[in-house]
Parts: C-alpha cells; sequence; structure tokens
C-alpha cells in the first residue's frame, strides 16, 4: 500500500528542512505498513522518512494525544510527515505500558508500547487524512529517544503533561533535556479541547531585540502565514526600582520610548525581509511588565505562543528562571520555544 502524497503549490519549489517556507513540502515518498481507523497512512520509522518531519512525543496521556492532534494539523500544512515516537524502559515507564502488557518480559512490553501508540493515535482523531504518520517504539529515556528521532527533523511537540516520565515535562528532566538540548523548535501542547471551525486567534511572539528573539519573530510569522492569521508581537519592559516622581519618573519614559524602538526595529527588519511587505495583520504591543506576565496575558487570546530560548534583560531567563515554567505551565495555548 503506498502512503497518499500531498503535494505543494506548483508554483513553489520544495525546499530543505533548514530552511522552512509557509509555500509549502514535498512529502518523502515511503511504503505505508498499516492505516489506522481514522485512514492516516502508519509507517514503521526509517531514517529518510523522518527527515524534515515532525517529531510528537507519545506516553498514551491526554495531553499526549492532544499533543499528536497539534503535530498532525501542523504537518497539514507544511505538508511534512509526522514521526509518533513512544519510548518505553524496563523500570515502568510510561504506565499504560506496563498495566496492559501481556508478559511483562520486552517482547511483551515492546507489542504493549505499539498498541498503546495506536491507540493514541486513534485517539487524536487527526481530520486530515493525508497525513502521514510514521511510528516509532523505542526502549530507552525519553530525552535522548526523543532527541535521536528528531535528527533532521523540523519540530519536536510534546504534551504538557503525561504518564511516567513524560509528566515531568514541565518541572523535571525532560523539559529541561528536550528543550536545552533540541537544536531545533521545541512546542509544548497541553490537553484542551481542539477549536471548533476555524481558529482566527493570532500568533503571539515575544522579542527583546536580541538575535535569537529575531528568530522567533522569523518562526512566529511562518507559522502566522500558514494559518493565514494575524500576528501579535510583543515587547516587555519593566523597571527593577520604584518609579517615584521626578528622575525615577523620567527613566521610565525613557525606557518606555525605548522598548517602542526596538519593537520597531524588530518588526520592520521582518517586514524588509519580505518584498511588498508581510501578507498577515500585525499588532505590535509594548508593556509595562514582566516578561512572564505579558506573554500570559497575552496567550489568553492566542492559538500560539512563541519565545527564543534565550535574549536580553527578563527573556533571558526563558529556560533556566520562572520565564519558561510560567509559560509552559500557565500559558491557555501551545508554546513554542525557537533557537
Amino acid at each position: 500500500m503506498s502512503d497518499t502524497t500531498a503535494q505543494p503549490d506548483s508554483a513553489a519549489q520544495p525546499n530543505s528542512a533548514a530552511q522552512p517556507n509557509s509555500a509549502g513540502y514535498a512529502r518523502p515518498a515511503g511504503p505505508a505498513d498499516a492505516r489506522n481507523p481514522a485512514g492516516q497512512a502508519v509507517e514503521v520509522a526509517d531514517a529518510e522518512s523522518a527527515a524534515g518531519g515532525i517529531v510528537v512525543g507519545v506516553d498514551g496521556s491526554p495531553a499526549s494525544v492532544a499533543a499528536i492532534r497539534w503535530a498532525c494539523d501542523e504537518a497539514a500544512r507544511r505538508l511534512v510527515p509526522v514521526i509518533a515516537v513512544l519510548v518505553w524502559d524496563v523500570m515502568g515507564e510510561p504506565r499504560p505500558v506496563f498495566e496492559t502488557a501481556a508478559n511483562a518480559d520486552r517482547e511483551g512490553l515492546a507489542h504493549a508500547a505499539t498498541r498503546v501508540l495506536d491507540t493514541a493515535l486513534t485517539a487524536a482523531r487527526v481530520s486530515d487524512p493525508t497525513v502521514r504518520i510514521i511510528r516509532r517504539v523505542e526502549e530507552g529515556s525519553p530525552v535522548p529517544e526523543l532527541l535521536r528521532a528528531a535528527v533532521g527533523a523540523r519540530m519536536i511537540v510534546v504534551g504538557e503533561r503525561g504518564h511516567g516520565a513524560l509528566h515531568r515535562l514541565v518541572s523535571g528532566s525532560v523539559s529541561q533535556g528536550v528543550v536545552h538540548y533540541a537544536s531545533l523548535p521545541v512546542v509544548v501542547v497541553r490537553p484542551v479541547a481542539p477549536a471548533a471551525g476555524v481558529d482566527d486567534r493570532p500568533v503571539v511572539v515575544g522579542v527583546d531585540g536580541s538575535a535569537l528573539s529575531l528568530t522567533a519573530l522569523r518562526w512566529a510569522v511562518e507559522a502566522a502565514m500558514l494559518r493565514k492569521s494575524a500576528l501579535h508581537v510583543v515587547h516587555a519592559w519593566h523597571l527593577d526600582i520604584p518609579i517615584y516622581p521626578g528622575s525615577y519618573a523620567d527613566i521610565g519614559s525613557v525606557l518606555a520610548e525605548q522598548a517602542q524602538q526596538t519593537l520597531d526595529q524588530a518588526v520592520s527588519t521582518i517586514v524588509t525581509e519580505h518584498a511588498g511587505g508581510l501578507p498577515i495583520p500585525v499588532m505590535k504591543e509594548t508593556v509595562a511588565d514582566g516578561p512572564a506576565h505579558a506573554l500570559l496575558r497575552a496567550s489568553a487570546d492566542a492559538q500560539l505562543l512563541v519565545v527564543g530560548s534565550r535574549g536580553h534583560g527578563g527573556f533571558a531567563e526563558l529556560l533556566l528562571g520562572s520565564v519558561s515554567h510560567q509559560c509552559v505551565l500557565h500559558a491557555h495555548c501551545p508554546v513554542a520555544v525557537v533557537r
């Protein structure tokens, strides 16, 4: 059985995985070994077919089902495959594998892991049957196995919470390991009901004037273009000292003006990279607040929040401090951490 391959616009040339483009991508061809009840082609992983795709971590939890759904929707926009990876180990992770295994030996656990993965793929109810899904079951530790599966991929998608090892996503080794060591974007998805109909909410991105925040802005522009949605660009600033009448108040005014200039310059830089300007609405906002509060507030009306992995000022805490944890724990939408 051959898999169904969606073709990009005939006027667009396919790009390499390192140079994503909103015009779309040609899916690599490959034989399918099965189809799930929703009609998606489901294949056993191989190195070539995984190249340029979207890797999603699965453990059978509702969060990982939501991550599958998000990854497949994104894959449909980009015309790339999804590589669904379930990692199990003999210490009892993830729990659904051990709860459903007929035998506790490695062969029995491997079979149970495959069933858990297939059940999660079916539960995701992927809306586009042409999305090519490649399944990968590995024994080992989640962080290194997900990173290994993601070599040559476009991004990694993980659920906010899960059974067993993946439940540590926001507070322990999986979160810190995947986000810290991945050389590609990592998207964190929480288990919420999918939006009904067309999602016209904007893509929100935080910028701070650093080169890495410009990388995040470029990624957010592409994400918004793929969704045909607006882009909401946020720059947060705040004083670490109280503002009193007189000189301190003057400092606040100067910082507010500098913040606006930083925001304008970032957007202007990206606009000049697109001949004829951006084909999407762009909203710019400076916020006199900490970056976590500003981004969380903006995420309440967003379909995706995008942040750079490191930056100046408040955003420098993104990986190692409170901003990262606050965004992943409390954002009202998926969060993409971009390098």
